[in-house]
């Protein structure tokens, strides 16, 4: 049996973000205009400006295909799965939750975004209130 503030199992599938990917471009096209307009020598800027390159590559990669799952199980905890293979997550209190993107931090690993057009718009919203109804 469920208790209240526990509720119903929860389970959602986070689709690639175009908000992350537009977020993306925009930061690496900032930084190859700086890695430009500095007074370094010209090798330094194309080092630099190749680094950016291969960096939103691979990023770009990244948002395009990556499938993320986040779930609340029966056992009353947080599971998040980067891939296949879900494991527990402890969020933490610090984690922020807003209308455009929900970060969570979590215990002894890297911070978990989820922009809000990876779920329908109902979805996210059910899913900002169950972290915000299970938070410690």
């Amino acid at each position: 049996m469920h208790t209240k503030k526990q509720g119903k199992p929860f389970f959602a599938e986070l689709k690639p973000s175009k908000k992350l990917l537009r977020l993306a471009i925009i930061i690496h096209l900032l930084a190859l205009t700086a890695s430009f307009a500095n007074a370094l020598p010209l090798i330094l800027k194309l080092v630099t400006a190749t680094f950016v390159a291969v960096n939103f590559m691979t990023i770009y990669k990244t948002l395009k295909s990556e499938t993320r799952k986040i779930k609340w199980s029966d056992k009353g905890q947080w599971e998040i799965a980067r891939g296949n293979e879900f494991d527990t997550a402890d969020i933490l209190a610090s984690s922020v939750l807003t209308t455009f993107c929900i970060v969570l931090h979590i215990r002894n690993q890297p911070p978990f975004l989820i922009a809000s057009d990876a779920l329908d718009e109902s979805r996210y919203r059910q899913l900002a209130v169950k972290l915000k109804m299970t938070q410690h």
